[in-house]
Order: structure tokens, then sequence, then C-alpha cells
């Protein structure tokens, strides 16, 4: 086994070719990998350093630095351990100092005749096709293999077999790898070198034939072992290879299942910044990967509340642990959040350090179900106290009615009186009104509409919160030109609307408050509308706020129940209408409203926008 391993490396050490235009053999240096945008490796695209040109040994001048750029091409391997195995092979043939001797000896019987063997070895060569394919310099070419090999045959007869012949022996094999000529070939010209060095021995020997035996065998040990270390550069490139295959294999297999899963992956190095960011992540956070890969992942995508722990997290996971469903908010590019479920564990051997892999799931669809459900659960608790309310309170508010008949016919004469009874008599009616509302909350909303001037109801609505604004710095305006106002609602549930909307703007506002509205013609679902815009001074709508504002039970405002724009939105739409939070940046915010003129209607196939 060991002699067809010698064998079979040899035959491609001595076609060593070192011509000019040649690709140079690219030893110990680490591949720098090329990378997608996204940060994964970009597999067959690599780039190293080349090592220096192998030369001849010329002068004792350059001894020392030709060994130091030997030692430096072998450092990948350990030079130590590999003159160590030729050591112990030196050993196994039985290798002694009489074979150096016996060596040395035949310099003088090999040397004056070594032309004749170059010469044979590269006509074999250039008689084989497969062969002489590497000889692509011509002439010149050929006249400097000749004497690399001349170089490489006077160092296999004079050593000294020391750690520096191993390391240049170690060279010759990894510089044939390069030459990638079939190795059938290589064996064969060896085999021919070899018994052409035995021929000339037995052609020119003077000396005792028992010496003659052992000076051959000793030259098979010392081309034997030259073998094993060239054979080891291409074991170790074949290793090499195989790695590179497998680890390319996995990182293809890699990219191919996280470029194309549905859901965000992340990896993350120990200081927090981003090594990989998927498509996926890309579409659901808005961020493109080149942006982010590189930067700290907290500061881009956890808000300044969901940071503290987060750190040991990732340490944890670096450790060794595995974390499994947990449900972090991701902010995206627009300011919004995901609600995002993780699982995250550890890779060991991402550009060589220990990674933190990152995979989640966005569940902010789920989570928006479930709380609908839960809505709605609510809401039917809410339905159920409301009429037990409502028939507990009933006789309350008949007696409430009885009471104001009578005293409306006490005070019959006193008009500031009669009007003060009114408004007691028209609350009664709101108050019941209001419980049947919330009851009926999920149930379709049935309107009574009536044509009338819409600034009528708006305006209602802003006198019912007279009580609210008193003691505070108001302005109210208006702007609708010369646009008819008129209108089929129910005017009860759209003054209900305009006061949600209005009492909002003031519990939002410092004074002094600035509100207004404005009107301009539009269309809604092929119909002709009324396009409502109320702008006020105050705080305005964070992005998350915007996309919560319509939510039940959701509210900014330390008392309430967070049904008023909620109930807003469904009455709104019950006219056929609708109801958007306007994005404007800086002070203040927009409420836009479309409302039909003719009232709901079966709904069409297009729609005019609501501005923005």
């Amino acid at each position: 086994m060991v002699r067809y391993s010698l064998h079979r490396c040899l035959s491609r050490s001595l076609l060593l070719s070192n011509h000019p235009n040649r690709p140079v053999c690219r030893l110990a240096s680490a591949p720098v990998l090329n990378r997608t945008p996204n940060g994964l490796p970009l597999v067959g695209k690599t780039t190293s350093q080349p090592a220096d040109r192998f030369d001849s040994i010329k002068s004792s001048q350059n001894i020392s630095e030709y060994k130091e750029r030997m030692l430096s091409m072998v450092s990948a391997i350990k030079l130590e351990e590999l003159f160590q195995r030729y050591e112990d092979l030196q050993q196994y043939v039985g290798w002694s100092s009489e074979d150096v001797v016996r060596i040395r000896a035949a310099v003088a019987i090999v040397a004056p005749h070594l032309p004749e063997i170059i010469n044979d070895f590269y006509a074999e060569i250039a008689r084989h096709p497969q062969a002489s394919k590497v000889v692509t310099g011509g002439e010149a070419q050929i006249r400097h293999l000749k004497g690399t090999l001349r170089t490489w045959l006077d160092q296999l007869f004079a050593g000294p077999y020391d750690i520096e012949y191993v390391a240049r022996r170690w060279r010759v094999g990894m510089r044939h790898v390069e030459i990638g000529l079939d190795q059938v070939y290589t064996n064969a010209a060896l085999s021919r070198i070899q018994n052409g060095l035995i021929r000339l021995l037995r052609d020119n020997w003077q000396k005792e034939q028992s010496e003659l035996l052992m000076t051959v065998q000793s030259l098979n040990k010392l081309i034997n072992l030259d073998l094993a270390i060239i054979e080891d550069a291409y074991e170790t490139e074949h290793v090499l290879y195989e790695q590179r295959a497998e680890r390319e294999r996995g990182e293809a297999t890699f990219r191919n299942l996280v470029e194309t899963a549905g859901c965000m992956i992340v990896i993350l190095r120990a200081d927090h910044t981003i090594a990989y960011f998927s498509p996926y992540a890309e579409q659901l956070t808005g961020y493109s990967a080149k942006d982010v890969v590189g930067h700290d992942y907290f500061s881009i995508f956890l808000s300044e509340e969901d940071r503290p722990g987060k750190a040991d997290i990732i340490r944890q996971v670096l450790s060794g642990a595995r974390i499994r469903d947990y449900q972090n908010d991701v902010l995206c590019l627009n300011g919004t959040r995901r609600a995002t479920l993780w699982n995250a564990r550890r890779l060991d051997h991402y550009e060589d350090q220990r990674v933190c892999l990152a995979v989640g799931h966005d569940i902010t669809s789920l989570k928006e179900a479930q709380s609908k459900t839960l809505q709605s659960e609510r809401l039917a608790t809410i339905g159920q106290m409301s009429t037990g309310l409502a028939h507990e309170s009933r006789n309350a508010l008949q007696r409430i009615q009885a009471s104001a008949e009578v005293l409306e016919l006490k005070v019959e004469e006193n008009g500031e009186a009669m009007q003060m009874v009114r408004q007691i008599q028209t609350a009664q009616e709101h108050l019941h009104q209001l419980f049947d509302e919330v009851q009926g909350y999920a149930a379709p909303v049935i309107l009574d509409c009536s044509e009338c001037q819409l600034s009528t109801v708006w305006r209602e609505a802003w006198k019912l919160l007279t009580p609210l604004r008193h003691g505070r710095e108001t302005h109210f305006s208006e702007n609708t030109g010369e646009l008819d106002l008129t209108c089929s609602v129910d005017r009860f549930r759209m003054v209900q609307v305009f006061r949600n909307l209005l009492e909002n703007s003031l519990a939002a506002c410092s004074d002094p408050v600035n509100i207004g509205i404005s009107c301009t013609e539009s269309v809604h679902d092929n119909q002709t509308a009324i396009a409502v815009t109320i702008s006020d001074n105050g705080t305005g709508f964070t992005p998350h706020q915007r996309e919560r504002a319509f939510s039940p039970f959701f509210t900014t405002k330390s008392k309430g129940t967070g049904l008023g724009m909620a109930i807003a939105q469904r009455i709104v739409q019950a006219h056929g209408g609708a109801i958007a939070v306007g994005d404007k940046e800086g002070v203040g915010a927009e409420i836009h409203l479309l409302i039909q003129r003719t009232g709901p209607g079966p709904v069409g196939n297009t729609s005019r926008p609501l501005p923005t």
C-alpha cells in the first residue's frame, strides 16, 4: 500500500511546471469568501493570495530566504507534524545513515548521465498528447522544466533529508496539483526515470555486485520516501477539496432554505451586529440587507423599552442554549411593529466564529385574529351587561321622563326653565339610545336617514362639547367654500361620530386649541360624496397608534372605553362611507371621512381614495 501511494505521487512530482505563464499554486492562504447582499457566503467564488514561485537554490546567499518561504508555504499543514511523519516513514522502510552514504557515493556515477535521463523523460512526454498538454510554453518552458528536474534530482542525491527538504518535496506535490495532469501518465513517467537511474547504476558499476544491490535498494527507499511526502500533498488537497465541496453544498442548501423560507431569518454576531438578513426579513421590515448587515440589530429593530435583557438572551444562545417561542416585536422601516415569535440556536462555524441564528415567524395576523376573537367575546359580554343594565335602568329613565313632563307643565311660562327641561329630556333619550348602542355594537347598525346640512351636524356635536371646552382657549374653524353640504344621514348617529372625533381632538390638544373642518367634493363607490377633514394642533398619531386607531378598546386617553373611534368607523361604514387616519407628519392629527350624499346604497367597483 505504501509503495503504491509513493509511486502514485512521484509521477506528478517530476512534471513540475514553473513556466511564467502558468498559474501559480495557491497554498496556506485562507479563502476570502465573497458574499451575497444578504450576507451569505457566495459559493464557488473565492479569492486567495498566490504563493511565491518555486525557484532552484542558486547560491548559499538565498538559502535562508528560500527556507523562510518554504516554511511559510507549509505552515497551514503544520510542518513539524509533516516532518514527524517523514521520520516515521524512514523507520518503516529501514532508512539509515548507511543508505545516505550509498546515495551520495552514487552521485559520481549518475551525475554525468543525468542529462540523458532528463531528455528521455521529456521526449516520452512529447509522445503522449494527454501528458504534453501541460507544456504550453514551447521550447522555453521545456528548458525551464529540464532545469527544474535537474535541481530535483540533485537534491534527491545530495540531501540533507531534513525539515527543509521535506518542505520542498511537499511543495512539489502541491505545485503538481495545480498542473492537473492525469495521474496515470505521471506514474509511467516517474517509473521511466526510476528505471533509468537504476540502469545507469548497473551499466556503470565497477564495485561488488552486492554493493550495487544495496545501492539500488537505498535509491528505491529514497524515491519512495519522496513520493510519500508528495502523496501527502495530494491527500491534503483532496481533503481540502472535499471540505470545500461539503461546505459549499451546505452553504448552497442553507442559502436555498433561508432565501425561500416564509419567515424572518437573521444571523447575529456576539456584538449584536447583523451577519445575515434574509429576503423575507427585507420584505417584512422594509429594510434592505445592504443597509442593515454589519449594523447593530438592537438599535434598528428594537424599541428602547424592548432592549433590556436581549443581550443576555444572545449570550445564552452563544453559550449553547436554545430559545424557543420567544415573542418580541420588530420595528419596521415605516414605524409599525410586527409581532414575531422567535426560535434561536447557535451556529459554530459561520465566518469562523460562533453566531446566533434566529428564525422569526410573523404572528401579527394571528394576534390580530385572536384579539378580534377576544373582542367579540368582550362585546358579547358587554351586550349582556348592557341588556341587564338597560332593563334595570328603564324604570329610572321612565321616572326621569315622567318628572320632566310634569316639570314642563309647571314651568311652561318660563322660557329658560323650559329649555333646561328639554335638555333633560334630550339627555334621557340619548342615554337610552347609548344603552342600546353598546348593547348592539356587534350587530348591524340600523340607520334612520334624513336629508340635512352636514355643517349643522358637526356644529351640534361641537355644542354638545361645551362643558368640556369651559375654561379652555379653543378655536373652531370651517372651510367649506361654496360647497353644497346637503346629504342623507342618520343625524343622531352622525352627531355621535363628530362628537367622538372632536372630543378626541380636545383631549389631544394643549391650549390654545385649534380645530378645523374642511370639505371638498369627492366620489366614493361610484357615488357623489363629501370629503371631510378634521384637523387639530395636538400630539398627532404615532405609526403604531395610526395602525390601531379603529381597534375596539384601544385608547390613548387615561379615561375612556376605547370604543369611540371604533363606533365612529362602524357608523360611517354603515352610511356607505369611509374613515381613515391621515399620515400627517409633525404637529397635529387629521381624520378623513367620505360621506355619500345619498346615504348607503349598493357597493360599486371603484372609489377615489381618501386624501392623505
